[in-house]
């Protein structure tokens, strides 16, 4: 019975991130013009959330372009970020066009940065052009970047590789991928959620490659 009280305190443990993370399932989309453009995308959003940070963003994304916004309609990027008790919280979406002309890729990546070891909340939806509708989906990656990914194999040392491949429980969070969403390009770039997990020249930026319907791990 305890061993049983205590699983159930574990999986409650975990599921409380997830829970506080909490996405829409789907969005409506309602374009102002002929096409979606990345503003439109998140208003769908930012709407739908609870959260009054995504409120702010979608204010400041309203407005446009200022010192803590970035709207950038022509390469599909929008990015808020402002700084919160020490922390720095920053909200990013981008959208690719699919190879089947029908949809696109929209993601939402929030990140908290500044309170030793980073945080990156990354969601994808896939958008039907003919629907309107954007659908929260899995993480479209052939795998999803492990620690090692995130070390440069070449100046590693023997016994920092062996320490990144065995961590586990909370000495793994230092390893964990922290994303970057593209302004420019396709491709997401992702570093250890600790910047000083391991020393610098020992650390690598991976990226996820889009090749018109998933990302690949390079």
């Amino acid at each position: 019975m305890k061993h049983f009280l205590k699983s159930l305190l574990v999986i409650a443990i975990c599921a409380m991130p997830v829970i506080a993370m909490a996405q829409p399932e789907s969005c409506s989309v309602k374009p102002i013009g002929a096409k979606a453009t990345i503003k439109d995308f998140a208003r769908a959003y930012c709407s739908q959330c609870e959260d009054d940070f995504e409120s702010q963003a979608l204010a400041a994304f309203n407005k446009g372009t200022s010192k803590n916004c970035v709207v950038d309609t022509k390469n599909g990027y929008v990015k808020y970020s402002v700084k919160q008790d020490g922390i720095i919280e920053t909200l990013e979406m981008c959208f690719w066009n699919c190879d089947n002309k029908n949809e696109k890729l929209v993601a939402v990546n929030r990140v908290s940065e500044g309170g030793g070891i980073d945080e990156s909340f990354l969601n994808f939806y896939r958008y039907n052009v003919k629907t309107k509708e954007m659908k929260l989906i899995d993480l479209p990656f052939d795998r999803e970047p492990q620690p090692v990914d995130m070390l440069n194999k070449a100046k590693a040392s023997k016994k920092i590789k062996n320490i990144v491949r065995t961590a586990e429980n909370e000495d793994a969070n230092k390893y964990m991928p922290c994303y970057k969403l593209p302004q420019v390009g396709k491709d997401i770039t992702f570093r250890m959620a600790d910047p000083n997990a391991v020393p610098k020249i020992m650390q690598r930026t991976g990226t996820m490659k889009w090749n018109g319907a998933t990302f690949n791990i390079k």
